[in-house]
């Protein structure tokens, strides 16, 4: 119980629920449906097979009724939301088309009278020696050199579901994934410090690596975890 308890990161309480079907002690039927796909994801078991014995017992402890009780209630405030969000929507584009904007009344500045200065004129003296200007030749900038742009280290890790599995995921310790993945779905995560892979089931993950082909991750029901550092 306690490994149990530390893998999969359920109370043990609830896991002892789910032994003895006692549902009323839990939450909704949505978070039971939840914990028992990871608590099947551990033992190998498909919680495909075992949904509709799940809600044959879940009928029977009165879980079902409840959540139907809830999707009544949710469906009129979803619709209260979108009759808002349309009121809304329509109040900008009336305050848009009716904006006037000659109604902005824009200051000008008064600009200050030009001043032209009057050079004076030429003595006789500056008559009979002109002046010769002193012209100096151009100096060229050298270019600046671009300095090298150091690449950044970072890891590129793809997954693919080969089989029904409970995954995990941590990109530079934030956890980014946490649910389960089915045969031929296919995710991509990309960190600058490490990727850490947790699953139920090994066997049933495909993996590259920075585009190195792993292959699966380990054995078909075995529990494991992988750390990929940056490169």
């Amino acid at each position: 119980m306690e490994e149990v308890a530390r893998i999969t990161k359920l109370k043990k309480s609830t896991i002892v629920a789910l032994e003895k079907g006692d549902y009323k002690e839990l939450q909704e039927a949505v978070y039971i449906r939840g914990f028992l796909k990871i608590y099947a994801s551990l033992l190998g078991l498909d919680y495909r097979d075992l949904s509709p014995l799940l809600d044959r017992e879940l009928k029977l402890a009165g879980k079902l009724e409840e959540e139907a009780e809830e999707r009544r209630i949710q469906v009129p405030l979803l619709f209260t939301s979108i009759i808002a969000f349309i009121l809304i929507v329509i109040l900008i584009v009336v305050f848009v088309f009716h904006w006037n904007p000659k109604s902005i009344i824009f200051r000008t500045e008064r600009q200050s009278p030009k001043i032209e200065s009057v050079q004076p004129g030429k003595t006789e003296l500056q008559k009979e020696f002109p002046s010769v200007e002193k012209t100096t030749p151009e100096s060229k900038t050298p270019e600046a050199i671009p300095p090298k742009v150091q690449k950044e280290k970072e890891v590129l890790v793809e997954i693919r579901g080969l089989d029904y599995s409970w995954l995990r995921v941590t990109v530079d310790d934030k956890k980014v994934f946490e649910g389960f993945l089915k045969s031929g779905e296919s995710y991509s995560w990309k960190g600058k410090e490490r990727i850490t892979i947790r699953t139920g089931n090994a066997g049933g993950i495909s993996i590259r690596v920075n585009g190195r082909d792993l292959g699966t991750l380990g054995k078909k029901g075995e529990v494991l975890e992988r750390e990929f550092p940056a490169e």
